[in-house]
């Protein structure tokens, strides 16, 4: 049953004053090139991303970092979780999760049940998953944040920890994805955006509205 919200790929402080208002549990970091979302660390710790969120999970969100940019990006925001979406290996996973001692969240691209196998693999390196659309076989931009939905029923054949579900949700779909699945957390940015990058406050307000109702406001 989904427990929690991530409102993903903030960028300014009026978006992460948006999602503290609005109630939502974790705030996403994208600290990965090619993106709309993208921050640098040196922004995020000159505007005090750290303070401004204190009070919400912060998730720091990397494609294949090095060691120096994982901690100096873990420490802009004061990141307590850390998500890859790139090519991380299970021995790298293992790796970051040694160096930061942070919990790691691994995004799979799913699109056939063949994928779901390959996250299997990660069941002992990582302590969530989060799933997601899977991009073009010829896509070599960024990760996620598509607005692209994949079909919730191959999660069906899942039977590791508990995870995230993201790809193409909006207002129109979240409650079908939260029956049609068992995800832990509902994870969102380009579904609360007005155009790529740019969040809009009513958007997140009636998307965690949405998710709570369906819940019977079990959280408050």
């Amino acid at each position: 049953m989904t427990s929690k919200i991530k409102i993903c790929g903030l960028s300014t402080l009026e978006h992460i004053d948006m999602v503290v208002k609005s109630k939502a549990d974790m705030a996403g970091f994208i600290f990965a090139n090619p993106s709309p979302r993208e921050i640098k660390p040196y922004t995020a710790k000159k505007l005090d991303f750290a303070s401004a969120a204190k009070s919400i999970d912060r998730v720091a969100v990397f494609v294949n970092p090095s060691n120096d940019y994982l901690e100096e990006s873990i420490d802009s925001i004061n990141a307590n979780i850390i998500q890859l979406h790139g090519n991380e290996t299970v021995d790298r996973c293992l790796e970051i999760r040694s160096i930061t001692g942070l919990p790691i969240i691994k995004s799979f691209g799913i699109s056939d049940e063949r994928d779901i196998k390959i996250a299997q693999e990660y069941k002992n390196s990582v302590d969530y998953f989060l799933f997601d659309a899977k991009p073009d076989s010829n896509f070599s931009g960024q990760r996620g944040g598509l607005n692209k939905v994949f079909d919730w029923s191959i999660l069906d054949n899942w039977n590791g920890p508990n995870y995230f579900l993201s790809g193409g949700l909006n207002i129109g779909n979240v409650s079908e994805a939260i029956k049609k699945t068992d995800a832990y957390v509902i994870d969102v940015s380009s579904g609360v955006e007005t155009k790529p990058g740019v969040k809009d406050k009513k958007k997140i307000e009636d998307f965690v509205k949405i998710i709570r109702s369906e819940y019977g406001n079990k959280y408050e």
